[in-house]
């Protein structure tokens, strides 16, 4: 049985956008699946430490350069975004400037398609149904655990893989 397609046009490169919204948070367990290899009882390592970002001179971790946005962030691979509302995306930017999101929490998700390329400190975004080109700072979080977008001083998302 093959998967139907989608039933709302959107443009050819989105065309896997939808696994995006069908993309496991947590594996689950098959029915009838082999039983589990046995445990090992040498020590396990500890994860590694979240390493501290570099301080700017306000204090602030400092800002990620757009070439290293794009090398962590805009690879083709999903991550998830939070907006200041709470709103939760599923987001991809793949490398040739285009991106999806797919708000996670909606009944039928609507998926929305976009561009984006990177300046100097930073990057900007373009979103169908907007002409407007927004551009923003990006940094990570005080302890490194996450990354945050800024617009100006206005927190616009908080991004993590998942």
């Amino acid at each position: 049985m093959t998967p139907s397609a989608p039933s709302f046009p959107f443009p050819r490169f989105l065309s896997g956008l939808a696994l995006l919204v069908a993309l496991p948070t947590t594996a689950v367990a098959q029915q009838g699946a082999p039983a589990a290899a046995p445990v090992s009882t040498a020590p396990v390592a500890a994860a590694p430490a979240l390493r501290k970002p570099a301080l700017d001179r306000h204090g602030m971790p400092e800002k990620l350069t757009g070439e290293r946005i794009r090398e962590t962030w805009f690879d083709g691979r999903p991550f998830t975004a939070v907006g200041p509302d709470g709103t939760v995306y599923r987001m991809v930017f793949t490398p040739d400037g285009k991106a999806a999101r797919v708000p996670l929490a909606a009944k039928k998700p609507k998926p929305t398609a976009g561009f984006w390329r990177v300046i100097a400190e930073g990057y900007c975004s373009r979103w169908t149904g907007s002409n407007r080109e927004k551009c923003f700072n990006v940094r990570p979080s005080e302890d490194g655990s996450e990354t945050l977008v800024r617009f100006g001083q206005q927190m616009a998302a908080k991004w993590q893989r998942p």
